[in-house]
């Protein structure tokens, strides 16, 4: 097997080259008997996975394509059958794999499986069947896929990639009730004032027409408001795609796109959110991927890569470069200041005991556990916030209709 590697020599010359052998660890032993120090050593397999990855670009076609894609959930099954399948002896064959494509509710998945399935029975590996489906699979799959098949403990990779997947979409479901409560309070509160403004209002309106008292200016503004929603109302949804649209556009663009994520960590109460998730998800990454023997620097790109988010996905690929010139992994998070000093102390007290994946895992532990804490006060406070929130604005609306009517009553007094 042909192996690309980069080197860093002694005078500081960045070294780039293709060796023939049997892993990455022998390439790896042989760059350093030559007195360089390893910067990266890839495959043609992980070569090809990061052409795929540039190679897709945004299309109007792909914008549109409403096609579905596999779930989180889809996957992790998935895996996991297979790995249970692997480790009980037995082969996949026809029938094993008909097992599989029957269990899957998902069509498209259906007919990726039977694809791999094809694949891996002319010879080809199981990681890089994977990789024809870029889709479907992510990097992080196929590393941990491929990892196993190297080292004989594909079942093993298998079970945890399944442990980590069902870990993700645990934490996809936490962030989803986090939001889904008020989202869905504020949607009904905002249509209910719309057909109290647009239909409602104007009835009033009409009727106090007739009753030749001088209208309070709450009044005379709920009025104003009403005539222009219903002459105008459509273009509040097309207001609101449009910007849905253009933010999506904006996010294809680098420069925009890490403005806009690093907008996004500082938004009060949310941002925490999505900085926690991010956190726990990336350095749960990172631990599966070490206990799968990825090397660190690998391991470090792909948990940026799952951040989600452009900001700490720059902080993972500096602390990467810093970990190649031979700097701590615990002092490179410093220097960052992405984390928090009781994370660095942990993965520090890792580095010096050589259970750096434990280590990552409690801290993903622990930063799992703030955020479902901060869920849960996030909840007990919009609960309360968003009665009033209804309450004023229901407050408001009355007040503005009844006003008219208390002002003619005591002037036919």
């Amino acid at each position: 097997m042909d192996f690309q590697y980069r080197a860093k020599a002694g005078n500081g010359e960045m070294l780039r080259g293709k060796r023939p052998a049997e892993s990455e660890a022998e390439v790896v032993a042989w760059i350093r008997a030559q007195g360089w120090m390893p910067i990266e050593v890839s495959t043609y397999f992980e070569i090809n996975v990061k052409q795929r990855k540039k190679n897709v670009s945004f299309t109007g076609a792909s914008f549109f394509k409403l096609t579905p894609r596999a779930r989180l959930k889809d996957k992790l099954v998935f895996f996991r059958q297979l790995s249970t399948m692997i480790s009980a002896g037995i082969s996949i064959t026809p029938s094993s794999m008909e097992v599989l494509i029957e269990q899957t509710a998902n069509k498209r998945f259906k007919r990726v499986i039977a694809s791999i399935f094809e694949r891996v029975s002319s010879g080809v590996s199981l990681a890089s069947a994977l990789a024809e489906h870029p889709k479907f699979f992510d990097t992080l799959s196929l590393v941990m896929v491929k990892s196993g098949e190297e080292s004989g403990t594909l079942d093993v990779s298998l079970a945890r990639l399944s442990s980590f997947l069902e870990e993700q979409e645990n934490l996809r479901k936490k962030i989803i009730s986090a939001v889904t409560y008020p989202a869905a309070v504020i949607m009904v509160a905002l249509l209910a004032l719309g057909v109290m403004v647009i239909v409602v209002v104007p009835q009033f309106q009409k009727a106090f027409g007739n009753l030749n008292v001088k209208m309070p200016k709450l009044t005379l503004m709920l009025f104003a408001i009403g005539n222009w929603a219903k002459g105008h109302w459509i273009y509040i949804p097309i207001a609101v795609l449009a910007f849905a649209v253009l933010l999506y556009l904006l996010k294809k663009i680098e420069p925009i796109n890490y403005q806009i994520d690093s907008a996004m960590l500082k938004l009060p109460v949310f941002g925490g959110i999505l900085y926690k998730a991010a956190i726990a998800r990336s350095f749960r990454t990172m631990s599966s991927l070490l206990k799968s023997g990825i090397p660190v620097l690998k391991a470090l790109e792909l948990a940026g890569d799952v951040a989600g988010n452009k900001k700490l996905r720059q902080g993972f690929l500096v602390m990467r470069d810093a970990v190649a010139m031979g700097v701590p992994m615990n002092m490179a998070m410093k220097e960052k200041k992405l984390f928090s000093p009781m994370v660095c102390h942990m993965v520090a007290v890792g580095e010096e005991t050589g259970r750096t994946d434990e280590m990552l895992a409690k801290v993903a532990d622990w930063y799992e556990a703030e955020l479902a804490e901060t869920i849960k006060r996030l909840s007990s406070i919009l609960e309360p916030a968003l009665v009033v929130f209804v309450g004023v604005i229901v407050g408001v609306m009355v007040l503005a209709i009844f006003l008219p009517i208390l002002t003619a009553i005591q002037a036919y007094m």
